[in-house]
This record gives C-alpha cells, structure tokens and sequence, in this order.
C-alpha cells in the first residue's frame, strides 16, 4: 500500500505529516519547519544531524508549507501580520545551499496568523488567524481573498487539508 493512501485512510494524519517532507538531491527526505528566527530544512531520517537555513532574520515566522512543484515555501509571520514566500533552490548538491532567493509578501493586514496550508491542486492558501477567530483562503499570489469561517471559533490556530478529497 503506497503512503498517500495508507494516509487517506488513517483520516489524512500520515498524509499530513508526508506532505512535510520533501527529498533531498541524494533521495533522503528532508523536513521543512519554521522555528520564528528562519526557515530550516533537516535531515528526515537524521542522518546527518544537521539543519540548513532557507530563509533567515524572520521576527516572528509561525507556520509553513510549500509549493514542491514551483520550489515556493511559504510562512506566516506573527509580527509583520503577513503570509510571506521564498523560492527554494530545489537544484542544490547540499542543504547548505537551498537558501531561498529574496521574499515576497503575499497577504498582509492580518492580525495573528498561525496556521498555514498549501493546497497544491487547487493552488491555494488557508490559514487561520487566531485575533479575528477566522479562517480564509486566497490564492497562491494573495488575490481573491475571502474568508470561510468565523461563526463559533475561539482563536484557532493550525490548519491541514487533504486537496486529494474534494
């Protein structure tokens, strides 16, 4: 049974943590996690024990996801009140050279956002926003925004999705 399905049926959970790794050059897959300061990638299987900055001298970096098919990540900033994204080197020889290229705001005037999902067949964000209690969506470049939920959420704060089930 591949792992795409296994994860469908265990309610999406192994989906949502494979949809995390990426692979590397050498086939080992990688971790992606925001730890507010920057963007990392590490070693999955923690081989070689060792983390490479993506995107550094964030203030306040929450959650993240990204775009494998693009090279795009994407990340929440807490303080700058914005969803930002970096194009990831997917052609580097190492972790130390996946370094992002520059950042692009992609939604701003948020208040609290923390959670963030990327949904790569439908090419959107979601995100929550745990100061105005909603969730909204938009898409990859921030245009058509709107919110989904905001009647009885009380600060909701991460987000998965499962595109596969439309």
């Amino acid at each position: 049974m591949d792992l795409t399905r296994r994860g469908l049926e265990m309610g999406g959970l192994m989906l949502l943590l494979w949809s995390c790794l990426l692979s590397a050059v050498d086939g080992s897959p990688l971790l992606l996690f925001a730890n507010r300061r920057d963007v990392r990638l590490v070693d999955a299987e923690g081989v070689r024990g060792e983390s490479a900055i993506v995107v550094s001298d964030l203030e306040d970096a929450a959650a993240v996801d990204f775009l494998y098919s693009e090279g795009l990540i994407f990340w929440t900033d807490v303080s700058e009140e914005a969803i930002k994204q970096t194009h990831w080197n997917q052609s580097s020889n190492s972790l130390k050279e996946a370094l992002g290229t520059g950042q692009t705001v992609v939604v701003s005037g948020l208040d609290s956002p923390d959670g963030l999902a990327c949904d790569w067949l439908g090419r959107k964000l979601y995100w929550t926003d745990s100061e105005t209690n909603r969730i909204e969506v938009a898409n990859l470049d921030g245009t058509s925004r709107k919110v989904l939920f905001w009647m009885d959420l009380d600060q909701p704060r991460a987000i998965a999705l499962n595109p596969a089930q439309r």
